[in-house]
């Protein structure tokens, strides 16, 4: 994670996500191909339904993007929407300049609008979000556009979006008109385990966060799923209060890094937020020192919560903390570590509590095991890797 970590929550997940950062899962894209079937039938009518939060708007908005390339397209929010606003919005996104104020009038233009368009081209498209939540005399507007014909064929077609009960308002008497052309019904679902994972880790990685797999591992993508019940409204709320509660910590403790120089140029830094790290000449390891000096697995790196250990990888030259050769030691703030010409300055490090001193002059044999994990573990990742090449 970066600087950022306060914002970037906001940035993946919030406000100040970019329009276009969308993940589409299972039943986004069946939600979009169902749109797209509708809308080319003859009855050219739609009920995308589902609870809050469940990616209604996102997918309706990605589908008007595609629909205005081929047709005249007007989305409008049905949140309070009045029969004015409603004509006012079509009117306007069809590209027509409106001079009076009667909405008798402003019917009329509409009317012939669709007509004429249906006749020469293809059927003008009016989007409705949240239409559930709309004005009961705006209803009755759009029942009435629902009636519009020409040379009988709809000369409208209609998409509406709400929650789960919008299939039962649009069979009330005042949507009778709608009704008529038994509209094509679809009910979103939520996003599985697998796909939250993927949902939350590709938009962080969007919004140029880094090492996404440490900031939502398994069991936290899966934690987020219970919680959220994989609406993607609700997971979003989830995953910035997880970046927030990260920046929090990261602000009240300093984490601890490494900054390496050479001739007294730094050359590179290193947060140490892993619990191991090798050092030395080969690629393979965490920290590379590219000297003749440095054997190629050198040292190791051991990160505490509350200590930070050196230790000495039986190394042909040995390993200098303050002028002084140690085998292993307890580094201390601004230790500097020195290897050829390079020199490894640590800092930010973690007061030494007393039960971490005494598991720490433990014996060296858990150590050398956990190098040895660690060098099949970086095999492993190496063979993999070329087999995927």
């Amino acid at each position: 994670m970066q600087a950022h970590d306060s914002t970037l929550g906001s940035k993946a997940f919030g406000e100040h996500a970019e329009d276009g950062l969308v993940v589409a899962y299972q039943s986004h894209q069946d939600a979009l191909r169902f749109l797209s079937s509708a809308l080319g039938r003859a009855n050219g009518t739609a009920l995308l339904q589902g609870p809050p939060g469940s990616g209604k708007t996102t997918i309706l908005t990605e589908q008007h993007d595609w629909s205005v390339r081929d047709a005249a397209v007007a989305l409008v929010d049905g949140v309070r929407l009045a029969p004015r606003r409603l004509l006012t919005g079509m009117l306007s996104q069809f590209g027509i300049t409106t001079t009076s104020e009667h909405d008798e009038q402003l019917l009329q233009q509409l009317n012939h609008f669709v007509v004429q368009q249906t006749r020469t081209a293809i059927p003008p498209v009016l989007f409705v979000d949240n239409a559930d939540r709309a004005t009961p005399s705006a209803l009755r507007l759009i029942n009435w556009l629902a009636a519009l014909e020409s040379h009988g064929e709809y000369a409208l077609r209609i998409v509406l979006t709400g929650k789960e009960r919008l299939s039962i308002l649009v069979r009330h008497d005042s949507m009778r008109n709608l009704a008529r052309r038994h509209p094509a019904v679809y009910s979103l679902n939520p996003m599985t385990a697998q796909e939250v994972m993927i949902y939350l880790r590709t938009r962080l990685i969007a919004a140029g966060g880094e090492r996404s797999e440490k900031v939502f591992p398994i069991d936290a993508c899966e934690k987020l799923h219970e919680l959220s019940g994989g609406w993607p409204g609700s997971l979003n709320k989830r995953a910035i209060e997880v970046l927030e509660r990260i920046a929090e910590l990261k602000s009240a403790k300093p984490v601890p890094r490494i900054i390496v120089s050479r001739d007294g140029e730094t050359i590179a830094e290193y947060e140490l937020t892993e619990p191991k790290y090798v050092i030395g000449r080969t690629e393979l390891a965490d920290i590379v020192i590219e000297d003749s000096y440095v054997s190629k697995t050198h040292a190791m790196l051991q990160v505490y919560a509350n200590a930070i250990v050196l230790i000495d990888l039986n190394s042909t030259n040995g390993t200098t903390v303050n002028s002084t050769i140690v085998p292993k030691t307890i580094l201390r703030n601004n230790d500097i570590i020195s290897l050829g010409r390079h020199r490894l300055k640590i800092e930010n490090v973690p007061a030494l509590s007393a039960e971490m001193d005494e598991k720490i002059r433990a014996s060296d044999t858990m150590t050398m095991r956990n190098l040895a994990d660690l060098r099949r573990s970086r095999a492993r990742r190496i063979v993999t890797a070329l087999k995927h090449q």
